[in-house]
């Protein structure tokens, strides 16, 4: 009889331990999605691996440039507050030549971006520490940098490939 009661008792505070550890979590579970927490982190993480709404680009500009035997490497995401995304990356691992992708809310942001950060909206810019080509179409620019000895090395395939994926993901990238 005493035997039963121990084990009774014992498995009561099993019990007790598990829902308190339990109702805990589910409590900081439910705080996330109150404060869209959980909603940020997983969409930022869709953008940053591509499944999120400018995945099909993303794929689409890598594809373009290893078919033109410029694979696309090191990338790197910024996000800022108010949902401009800028998305870099080296070409074939090398240091001075750069794809930059920035993707802005509309194209009055877009110009006014450019402008800031190279002088000109469109065309050849030398500026930011290197030789820059931007072409751009409504909310997006794709800016192809180079520096160093190796300044334009890819000018003339960048020329023909942006264009193209630029009018083939009309509007904004992530709509």
């Amino acid at each position: 009889m005493m035997y039963r009661r121990i084990v009774g008792v014992v498995i009561l505070c099993c019990m007790f331990a598990i829902s308190v550890g339990c109702s805990k979590q589910v409590a900081k579970d439910e705080a996330r999605l109150y404060n869209m927490k959980a909603y940020e982190e997983g969409s930022r993480e869709a953008r940053i691996s591509g499944r999120g709404l400018n995945g099909r680009f993303l794929e689409d500009l890598q594809a373009s440039f290893s078919k033109a035997k410029m694979p696309l490497t090191n990338e790197t995401y910024v996000e800022d507050d108010i949902g401009n995304i800028t998305y870099q990356y080296r070409i074939n691992y090398d240091a001075s030549q750069f794809i930059t992708v920035y993707i802005y809310q509309n194209q009055a942001a877009r110009e006014k971006g450019m402008t800031e950060i190279f002088g000109v909206t469109e065309g050849d810019a030398n500026a930011a520490g290197g030789h820059n080509l931007i072409i751009s179409n409504n909310e997006t620019s794709i800016v192809y940098t180079s520096t160093g000895d190796k300044t334009d090395n890819y000018y003339e395939q960048v020329k023909k490939i942006a264009p193209s994926l630029l009018a083939k993901h009309q509007g904004r990238a992530s709509s």
